[in-house]
């Protein structure tokens, strides 16, 4: 190849034979490696005409023009390959495959927003129904659109915005608005540009706003739906054990039959967790009812309940035992249960000198008399030296008031067959008294009294676990006996009282955990190491009863928690109800008591067990769709829609193929590069591939003729930069150089 020299213009340019002197043009030393042309004749007429520019070895501009001269001398031996696209004319109406590849890419950008668009059709038809086996599929899929919804936006809408600053060239418009909509390709390029672009204007601020709503959109398809435990009431049944019923206490079938069974679960109890003896339930999960008389602190509705915390309060429980519950679905229920358990108030405590000692040796028992089987208080066996305690009771038998008071087994207290509602009847008298001492007999006397009460109890239930507490309670409001008529005014059951009661525990190495639990019913290691005193004297201490130490208050708690644990385990089939209500369901009555009439007439023939309603809580996880996020979606999702859509129709009304944003375009247009013309109906992207190796440098293109005066006349060398071509080796000429000004 051979440069064309030109003279010397009028402003004092040269050209030599070594190249261009004042404008310097980077000589690349290898070409790009472009395709054979095939069409020879076709780019020889074109370079004929201007219409071709050739890439050379130098590069020669002229004088006035700065426009690159080009003739191939020996285009074979030389090795260029000029593209076929190279200097041939072309029309820009597409071809058929053209349009065809062009709706087909259309459609893909405007199905990309269908998914969305179905997929919150879909929430929004799951808003409150309940959650079925689909529900992790769900949210695998809700996870992979707030992953994928940024990435689809930003290219549809950035293809939007590239096709409407394209339509926007083509038909003419500022340089600002196409650096506007350029800069706007994704959401922190269009904050940066708009503050860049400084002032605002209302087309800056809807771009902002539309590109917040790539990461607002993803976010709210993260919230927009969420489960939640939806409250569906429900009704059912329950069936309880009757507390009401008779007492076996006095029958020989108790005693021969699961007596033995009580007396494991009495020892048991009595040695429970402290988290068991002052929570809900027993040690088998049955529900404790309260002492009423441990709310009194509480204050009542005009119905007359007591709300029980949840915290910050332990009421005393009416015994060790609770109630069997029957039929408790999962779920959280709530029902009421009718019950009874005898009130002791004790009020006096007398110490008496019951034997003599002589360094702690014991010489005589002196029997105070009291409890006989005889009375004044009557017991089922008399006081003796070994006696350690012994209950005794003063009081009317009211047996004969049974309709068959010659059966032992029908001892209960709304089988009487008078009605003693108006009527004021005498309390009787328990005397506890206690020979635990070395020489002292201590006497506690109580008053027994019947409460009956009305507890409403809720439970919740899962498949693996249940818990189950008194909520509220209240005073019965159903008829009953006057309160000075208890289990203990019937003989029989007094006297079994008496017997049974100091058997229930064995005593191991003068250990009484019956009294100990008395005296401290927390403290499991209390209960059982600590000793009899009169069985175990310490030298030096106090070896009389402990009990001589315990407030009323408490001693009449605690005796009467042990005393109804008695009542109640010898109520008919009490330890299997105990141990395993779900293994041995109690038998349900024949219909559920609804009504106060149902359940006083129902009480009345002493059944085992009344089934009573149930009202369910279920909670079921349900779908909810969160208004402000589905919006937020729809929002986002639609203007994705109408981005493909408005991206679709400029593509149709534009003739011009994608020019922006390539560098290809850019230089293209430059003089300094050796970018064959022609190719009009490439895109940017499509003609960057073919001239991928193309060289090319921002660097000084060569000085402005005549140089730049300034001060007093004297004339400085300015360069001029500008994209050109690069030889491709680090420094050389046409790079910027520092210092040197630049026009």
């Amino acid at each position: 190849m051979t440069p064309v020299r030109a003279s010397r213009d009028s402003v004092g340019e040269a050209i030599t034979t070594d190249g261009v002197v004042g404008i310097q043009s980077p000589k690349p030393d290898a070409s790009p490696p472009w395709q054979n042309h095939s069409r020879g004749h076709s780019r020889n007429i074109s370079e004929s005409y201007g219409l071709l520019q050739s890439p050379i070895n130098v590069h020669e501009y002229s004088a006035t023009t700065y426009a690159p001269n080009y003739r191939y001398d020996h285009p074979k031996r030389e090795k260029r390959k000029i593209p076929p696209w190279a200097g041939i004319p072309q029309s820009l109406n597409k071809d058929r495959k053209e349009k065809i590849r062009g709706w087909a890419a259309d459609l893909l950008v405007i199905l990309l927003s269908v998914p969305f668009l179905a997929l919150a059709g879909i929430v929004i038809r799951l808003d409150g129904k309940s959650v079925g086996v689909g529900l992790e599929s769900l949210q695998q899929c809700i996870l992979v659109t707030a992953t994928i919804f940024p990435l689809f936006f930003s290219v549809v809408v950035g293809r939007a915005i590239i096709k409407l600053a394209t339509w926007k060239l083509e038909r003419g418009t500022t340089l600002g608005l196409l650096e506007t909509l350029i800069g706007s390709r994704t959401v922190g390029g269009t904050i940066l540009t708009q503050i860049r672009l400084w002032p605002l204007t209302f087309l800056s601020l809807g771009l902002i706003l539309i590109w917040l709503m790539s990461p607002m959109g993803s976010q709210a398809a993260l919230r927009m739906l969420v489960v939640e435990n939806e409250n569906v009431v429900s009704s059912s049944k329950i069936t309880y054990s009757n507390l009401r019923q008779s007492s076996y206490a006095g029958d020989a079938l108790f005693q021969g039959s699961w007596y033995a069974g009580f007396t494991s679960l009495f020892t048991g109890s009595l040695l429970a967790p402290e988290a068991v003896k002052t929570g809900p339930m027993d040690v088998n999960g049955n529900v404790k009812i309260p002492f009423y008389s441990s709310l009194a602190n509480l204050s009542q509705d005009e119905d007359g309940w007591r709300d029980i915390p949840d915290s910050n309060f332990t009421p005393s429980y009416s015994s060790i035992f609770g109630v069997p519950v029957s039929g408790i679905p999962i779920g959280n229920s709530t029902f009421s249960i009718e019950s009874a358990y005898l009130d002791l108030t004790c009020s006096n405590m007398t110490s008496i000198i019951a034997r003599t000692s002589v360094s702690n040796q014991i010489l005589t028992f002196i029997n105070p008399g009291l409890i006989t089987t005889n009375g004044p208080f009557r017991s089922n066996s008399n006081v003796s030296a070994d006696t350690l305690w012994a209950i005794g009771y003063l009081g009317t038998d009211i047996t004969p008031l049974l309709a068959t008071p010659t059966r032992s087994n029908n001892t209960c207290l709304d089988c009487l067959r008078n009605n003693f509602t108006s009527q004021k009847l005498l309390p009787g008298t328990l005397l506890y008294q206690d020979f635990s001492g070395i020489t002292n007999a201590t006497s506690v006397y109580c008053v027994p009294s019947q409460t009956y009460v009305e507890s409403l109890v809720t439970c919740s239930k899962s498949s693996t676990s249940q818990s189950c507490a008194v909520a509220s309670q209240r005073l019965s409001v159903l008829p009953s006996q006057p309160s000075a008529l208890t289990y203990l005014s019937f003989h029989s059951v007094f006297n079994a009282v008496t017997q049974l009661l100091p058997q229930a525990t064995q005593r191991i190495s003068n250990v009484d955990i019956f009294q100990n639990y008395l005296i401290s019913p927390l403290s499991n290691e209390y209960i059982q190491s600590t000793p009899i005193p009169r069985l175990a004297p310490s030298s030096g201490s106090d070896n009389e009863s402990p009990i001589l130490n315990i407030s009323m208050q408490n001693f009449s708690t605690r005796l009467s928690q042990l005393i109804n644990a008695l009542l109640h385990g010898s109520m008919a089939n009490s330890t299997t109800y105990l141990t395993s209500s779900n293994s041995f369901p109690i038998p349900p009555s024949a219909k559920i008591l609804t009504t106060p009439d149902d359940l006083t007439a129902a009480i009345k023939s002493a059944p085992q067990a009344l089934t009573v309603p149930l009202t369910l809580h279920h909670l079921i996880p349900t779908y909810h769709v969160s208004i402000p996020y589905i919006t937020l979606f729809l929002l986002s999702t639609i203007i994705l829609l109408l981005a493909a859509i408005f991206s679709a129709i400029l593509h149709h009304h534009t003739l011009t193929h994608d020019y922006l944003p390539y560098v290809s375009s850019l230089i293209r247009e430059s003089q300094f590069v050796s970018m064959p013309r022609g190719g009009v109906r490439m895109g940017g992207l499509e003609r960057a591939r073919e001239m991928r190796d193309l060289k090319i440098r921002l660097g000084d293109v060569g000085d402005v003729g005549a140089g730049w005066e300034i001060g007093t006349g004297v004339a400085v060398s300015v360069g001029q930069m500008a994209v050109s071509d690069w030889s491709g080796k680090r420094g050389g000429r046409g790079g910027v150089r520092r210092g040197k000004l630049y026009l």
